[in-house]
């Protein structure tokens, strides 16, 4: 019988890889650092290859252990997978689920979202996670995360994608301010009167791309780092700026002299959830998106 690397084996070596400290992957794995040493000799000798160049206190990885690595990242990945599965065709909805959500949707859902999911999914341990969309990339490919509740379109090609709702943008702006009353299309909008949030928020983009707003002069070089700001601006007739109808089904806009005029067409974001392809969960993640993506339709709908 073939001599083949452990499981256990592979992990050694992608602590390894991410620490570039053997003390430190021996202390992240739980174990000595003379166990995790012997370990990774023993994989290179059944490799028959040097995966580490070792020299006094530093390390380098070879290029085949560097390819080696990413082919065991995919092992255990897939292994791990193996596990979800038969846990979820046992127990659906059941363990552990971490949420990851963006600021521009968590700032509007992030509590009735948890308590609709601990009400719905009682045998679940539902956790919330906000934080950016390249972060929660990062942390859904990384296992940080079991899933991610997204404004799209964004760049999720490596993932599964299922869209759960529609929301719509509306122009908002105050009642005095004249100059936004009587505007059909955006781009006739004065210069520097649209306000959005900081470029690394996606609404932004969401925003101009579905209201088809491409006159650059419309916009004012001010960037807000969160809507209250945003509003704060237009609320002191400095101009205008744009709101997904979720926001203002949250009560954004409560007391304020505010007038919300609805875009017409196509303008508005998907919110989807995604997942990783190779997750064994996929039961699971459906039965849980079709659920959430009842209540989140619910949050997006004109009032």
């Amino acid at each position: 019988m073939t001599n083949l690397p452990s499981i256990k084996q592979l992990q050694y070596l992608i602590a390894v890889h991410q620490y570039q400290h053997f003390g430190k992957a021996a202390t992240a794995c739980f174990i000595g650092q003379s166990t995790l040493s012997s370990a990774i000799q023993n994989l290179e000798e059944i490799l028959g290859c040097q995966l580490i160049e070792r020299e006094n206190r530093s390390l380098m990885f070879t290029d085949i252990g560097e390819e080696v690595v990413e082919r065991a990242r995919k092992i255990i990945d897939d292994t791990m997978s193996i596990k979800e599965l038969t846990r979820s065709f046992k127990h659906p909805l059941s363990g552990k689920l971490t949420l990851g959500v963006i600021p521009t949707i968590a700032s509007f859902i992030a509590a009735p979202l948890y308590q609709y999911c601990k009400q719905v999914f009682p045998d679940l341990n539902f956790v919330l996670v906000e934080d950016t969309s390249d972060n929660l990339l990062d942390k859904l490919e990384h296992g940080h995360v079991d899933m991610a509740l997204l404004a799209l379109p964004y760049r999720t090609e490596r993932f599964h994608t299922q869209i759960l709702a529609q929301d719509r943008f509306s122009l908002v702006h105050h009642k005095d301010y004249d100059a936004a009353k009587a505007v059909v299309d955006f781009n006739e909008l004065p210069e520097h009167s649209v306000f959005l949030l900081e470029r690394e928020h996606c609404m932004t983009g969401h925003a101009l791309s579905a209201c088809h707003l491409n006159r650059s002069e419309c916009i004012n070089p001010f960037e807000a780092s969160n809507l209250h700001t945003l509003l704060s601006m237009v609320e002191y007739q400095n101009g205008v700026t744009f709101l997904p109808q979720m926001a203002i089904n949250a009560g954004i806009l409560a007391g304020k002299d505010m007038v919300v005029k609805p875009s017409q067409g196509d303008a508005y974001r998907d919110i989807g959830l995604i997942w990783r392809k190779t997750t064994g969960r996929i039961r699971d993640f459906r039965l849980f998106s079709d659920k959430v993506g009842e209540f989140i339709q619910t949050r997006c709908e004109s009032k």
